[in-house]
């Protein structure tokens, strides 16, 4: 196990004895001196209206007995240390590298202080919340209660509003955090903020690229034949609605291929199909891909920022110790995620933690080019997870392949995914969020910034479209970055298989590495054309549209990355 460093060069192997130590408290018992519930800070005399409150009409408060779930982050010790200790891990030569913790070990270490833990619990308890979860990092907390309780903790009414159509819930106050909760992040207290689906679908029909049109393209079956398909790999999916097991069923069927596990876990209520062609094309594009790899589909029954801050958790901290690739085909646009600062710092905790146990993120860049706020706006924007610099932004393309009697027999050309009558684009560009990271240093921008998307594939549902069972049905016409992310993920389970299913080095430091080499060619087809512009403004009313996008070109670009893969080559180099 490797010892956490308080820097880049300061090894702390002394905290091994602290990690032991820690280890053997139990986090279930509710200290004696532990008061009852007290509001030891002041309420503020002018209090700050909370985001959500400014959106939207007030339709009235919410009912005093509806069920409110909340995501408590208590505040964890050496925090400072975290991104050093990744960074560490990371780094070849390192004595750190590759020594990945487990759920239980990052919580040791990195968990909040034995007695202020017990003391959130007791708080908690002592307002009336029920605790639903301990959670394995030893940080979080998972709990519920009725509004009126939530309201009388936290020194907020709770609003109902609506907005365009939908509504939401929301404190009408910035929250008060009770000093016995040493909160950093509270999550749940409105539900404005919702994650969206990067999958397309074009209107009309069109003939779409089979598994084996996609083997043929991106130069995969050499690892079949020697027996790499993903078997003994399991790719989880962050997701919400749940693909159907008679769907892939058909699927695999139509086309032949292994007949792969799907499991399926809900979080925060029963699976449900809402939503689910989402991930029906997540584990379709998968599973075309990494052919016999388990899929575990983790699926929020909401889309709301506090259901999805519990999928992400009980990934990272449930499955932490098995499972090492995942993918997400949802995103929030920055800005948002931005004015929601709770959940912004939650979510990229639990993605700094599984970078610290080597637990690798995919996640789609967007299907609304440089407009990922869908606002029309003049401002340009990023997809978030993707943003992070914990995760692997993928983006999209439009595959020109070799034919042969109408099948694909190879790689022709490929370009950015760009505005089309599907209304979409390769969503990339430069984070408002986020500094550069140093694996980026090289070969992007000297922008300062981090920069989106890392990698590229097929996405276009109009020029490419993937075939995919959805509803009992086999469908033509899907695409989106919800088709390329899949397939990265897929590809690293391979990477996965072909090392006996041991944690692989972090695809942001291997991949960028391989990229700066003069293997690059041979290892990324690079996309030199196309541009991920949408149109900014009113269409109806403005025939003289302006796109700002970014264009493709050599190596690095903000529309597609380091480009797509070339299967068996890159594998084999990793």
């Amino acid at each position: 196990m490797p010892a956490p460093r308080e820097g880049p060069h300061v090894n702390v192997s002394r905290s091994l004895a602290l990690l032991a130590a820690l280890a053997s408290v139990a986090y279930t018992g509710v200290a004696a001196s532990a008061a009852p519930f007290a509001r030891e800070r002041a309420m503020p005399a002018i209090r700050e209206l909370s985001f959500a409150s400014l959106r939207g009409n007030y339709l009235g408060p919410i009912a005093p007995g509806t069920p409110i779930s909340i995501y408590v982050h208590v505040q964890g010790r050496h925090e400072e240390q975290l991104a050093a200790f990744v960074a560490a891990i990371d780094t070849p030569g390192s004595p750190d590298f590759g020594h990945y913790l487990t759920p239980q070990q990052f919580g040791a270490y990195f968990g909040a202080a034995p007695g202020e833990y017990a003391q959130a619990l007791a708080t908690l308890r002592a307002a009336g919340f029920t605790i639903d979860k301990l959670v394995a990092n030893r940080t979080d907390i998972v709990a519920h209660a009725p509004a009126a309780v939530v309201e009388r903790f936290f020194g907020s009414p709770i609003d109902q509003r609506s907005e365009r159509g939908r509504s939401f819930f929301t404190m009408r106050y910035t929250p008060v955090y009770p000093a016995g909760l040493h909160a950093e992040e509270v999550s749940g207290l409105e539900t404005y903020v919702r994650f969206h689906s990067h999958a397309r679908r074009t209107a009309h029909t069109i003939e779409s690229w089979t598994p084996q049109d996609l083997a043929a393209g991106y130069d995969l079956n050499p690892l079949y034949a020697s027996g790499l398909d993903g078997k003994g790999v399991t790719i989880a999916n962050a997701t919400s609605g749940a693909a159907e097991p008679g769907d892939l069923a058909l699927f695999q069927k139509h086309f032949g291929l292994p007949s792969a596990q799907l499991i399926s876990v809900p979080i925060g209520g029963p699976l449900t199909k809402a939503g689910n062609s989402e991930s029906s094309l997540d584990v379709d594009s998968a599973l075309s891909v990494a052919r016999e790899a388990t899929f575990e589909q983790v699926v929020a029954y909401n889309a709301y920022n506090n259901d999805f801050d519990r999928m992400y958790s009980y990934i990272v901290n449930d499955l932490g110790s098995s499972v090492h690739v995942v993918t997400t085909s949802w995103g929030v646009c920055e800005r948002e995620m931005e004015a929601t600062p709770a959940a912004l710092k939650l979510q990229e905790g639990l993605f700094a933690q599984a970078a610290a146990e080597g637990q690798w993120w995919f996640s789609a860049s967007g299907d609304n080019g440089t407009d990922d706020c869908d606002d029309g706006g003049t401002a340009l924007s990023v997809d978030f997870p993707g943003s992070s610099p914990y995760v692997m932004s993928v983006g999209g393309t439009d595959v020109r392949p070799t034919l042969s009697g109408g099948a694909v027999t190879g790689w022709a050309a490929e370009t950015t995914w760009q505005y089309s009558n599907s209304d979409g684009a390769s969503g990339g560009g430069k984070s408002i969020l986020y500094k550069k990271p140093a694996y980026q240093n090289k070969l992007t921008p000297a922008d300062g910034v981090r920069d989106v998307p890392d990698v590229a594939a097929l996405a276009d549902p109009d020029n490419d479209g993937l075939y995919v069972a959805d509803d009992g049905a086999l469908q033509s016409g899907w695409g989106g970055t919800s088709d390329a992310a899949p397939q990265w993920a897929a590809v690293l389970a391979i990477v996965e298989q072909r090392y006996g299913g041991k944690i692989v080095t972090d695809p942001h430091v291997r991949l960028y590495a391989l990229a700066a080499t003069s293997r690059y060619h041979s290892l990324f087809h690079d996309i030199l054309h196309g541009n991920n512009g949408v149109p900014l403004g009113d269409d109806m009313y403005y025939p003289n549209l302006s796109f700002r996008g970014y264009n493709a070109g050599a190596g690095f670009d903000l529309t597609t990355g380091l480009g797509s893969y070339i299967g068996a080559a890159l594998v084999e180099s990793y």
